[in-house]
């Protein structure tokens, strides 16, 4: 009989416990992992979203999004797309990245993560155009997938839920006026119907039906499926009227920042 058995442990037993045991390391390295690919994403775009450190953390099928400034598509999209913005709308940020709360799927290979943003930023004012500082607060809803031993953002999802500027704060200006550079944001209920002004004549963007006027195109009327935060479109430049989908930004990709000359590189 071995040692072990002569001590009274229970091989079959003890072999279980040690693999239970690898298996909690392996999500604790994972976990470990994903939270450093958070922070290595915070630190890529508190300089500027720099492309060349943002391309590595998405896969290539990669999305991400958020209300406001659109959808980027495919991992240099999304890396390019970032830029982009930065030079067009932020253009100067420090990511707090607070509270990563992680679920793997049962093949351990893919997780959804979520956390919240805390961030200080400056933003170009909506009027002026001058520099202004702004708090900026959200979560991210995101997909990481582990490809070649390294965990990757499959889908990335920023809700925001306040810009507001320093100055001001989130209880006298929750978001930054809506103008014809950028969508009003707005809170609006399931199920309501709005009408949504198309020829740019109103002082905002949703009117009264019954007494707006105008001679090139009536209101567009429209409803939303979650009650809650919609950037309706002040541009009138989007593709998905009257919601914005990023339109006004004219975000203009810079392919030789990856050493490509375009999309298929």
């Amino acid at each position: 009989m071995s040692a072990v058995a002569d001590a009274g442990f229970d091989p079959a037993e003890l072999l279980a416990e040690v693999r239970a045991l690898r298996g909690e390391v392996a999500v604790l390295r994972a976990e470990a992992d994903i939270a450093d690919l958070i922070v290595t994403y915070a630190r890529a775009c508190d300089v500027g979203n720099d492309p060349v450190r943002l391309r590595p953390l998405f896969t290539d099928d990669a999305t991400w999004t958020c209300k406001g400034f659109g959808t980027f598509l495919g991992g240099d999209g999304c890396a390019l797309g970032l830029k982009a913005v930065a030079g067009e709308k932020i253009w100067w940020s420090l990511h707090n990245m607070i509270s990563p709360q992680i679920e793997f799927d049962p093949s351990g290979e893919e997780a959804t993560v979520f956390w919240y943003l805390w961030e200080a930023a400056t933003l170009p004012n909506e009027h002026t155009n001058e520099a202004e500082a702004y708090w900026i607060g959200g979560t991210y809803d995101v997909r990481v997938r582990r490809e070649g031993g390294r965990w990757k953002f499959a889908k990335v999802e920023l809700k925001l839920n306040m810009a507001t500027p320093f100055s001001e704060g989130w209880v006298k200006k929750r978001w930054p006026d809506g103008t014809r550079r950028q969508p009003y944001f707005l809170d609006l209920k399931a199920g309501e119907t709005y009408y949504w002004c198309t020829c740019g004549k109103a002082e905002g963007v949703l009117v009264d039906p019954a007494t707006h006027v105008c001679g090139t195109s009536p209101p567009m009327a429209f409803t939303v499926a979650e009650t809650g935060m919609h950037p309706v479109c002040g541009c009138r430049y989007s593709k998905t009227k009257p919601l914005c989908d990023g339109s006004h930004l004219n975000l203009k990709y810079d392919w030789s920042l990856l050493g490509k000359t375009g999309r298929d590189g």
